[in-house]
């Protein structure tokens, strides 16, 4: 008599701006082999439309990858971005609440334990875990059912945190608190961004991060592939409850 295999746990993995969940499941193909017996990584697009992002081209070519697509309308540097991920009108789902119910949307699986975000996509991984720990803290229900991020990895991010709804009801500094692993590549462009990002929204007890010689991109050389992997593998191991270790 055979049984089914158990479901592996989940991440749920978020692009960067100008770009698309395909390019981003492409991009961590090596993470993913490593995580194989560990993890499922299941990749999300973001519901607008923009031009292609840095380091996208001239590999990503929009015949084949496009469109390319972005969680915010507007410019966050021209002050015209709607924080909330809502469309330039302010009107329908904010961003926050239309990713957890795409995350819902998926169905059975393994339990979602997990979130990660290259450039853009980490602040959608910051909106999540900063709604998740809101609710908590308000005694508000979670979002989309049973749904409970233990962890979120934020690979070359900067920005705050998406905006969720209920943002207005918090008297909170919005520190974060839930652990995280960041990813920071010393010849990226958002090299210090990213740096801020973590100091400015996440509590530096539940921090840790990782330094790499890369410019806007996810870790390939072995070494810092393996590293990288093996410090996700550590925060999830940390932070699952003891009995299950």
């Amino acid at each position: 008599m055979s049984f089914p295999m158990e479901a592996l746990p989940r991440i749920a993995c978020f692009h960067g701006g100008g770009s698309t969940g395909a390019i981003f499941e492409m991009q961590c193909e090596q993470v993913r082999d490593q995580f194989a017996s560990t993890f499922e990584l299941v990749f999300f697009d973001a519901p607008f439309y923009r031009d292609a992002g840095p380091g996208v081209l001239p590999f990503f070519v929009p015949e084949k990858w496009g469109p390319y697509r972005t969680w915010f309308k507007g410019n966050i540097l021209l002050g015209t971005e709607n924080g909330d991920g809502r469309d330039v009108d302010g009107k329908g789902e904010g961003g926050i609440e239309r990713v957890l119910r795409l995350i819902a949307d998926k169905g059975w699986g393994g339990d979602w334990v997990g979130c990660m975000g290259f450039s853009q996509g980490s602040r959608i991984v910051g909106g999540l875990l900063l709604d998740q720990q809101r609710r908590k803290e308000l005694g508000l229900p979670k979002a989309e059912g049973d749904i409970d991020f233990q962890f979120g990895v934020l690979c070359m991010g900067a920005g705050p945190p998406m905006v969720s709804d209920i943002s207005y009801m918090a008297e909170d500094d919005g520190v974060i608190n839930t652990p995280t692993f960041h990813l920071h590549g010393t010849k990226d462009a958002q090299y210090e961004n990213g740096k801020k990002q973590m100091k400015t929204y996440y509590d530096p007890n539940s921090v840790k991060s990782m330094d790499i010689d890369y410019h806007h991109a996810m870790p390939w050389h072995r070494a810092d592939l393996v590293k990288f992997c093996d410090a996700v593998r550590q925060i999830y191991k940390d932070t699952k409850p003891k009995l299950e270790r």
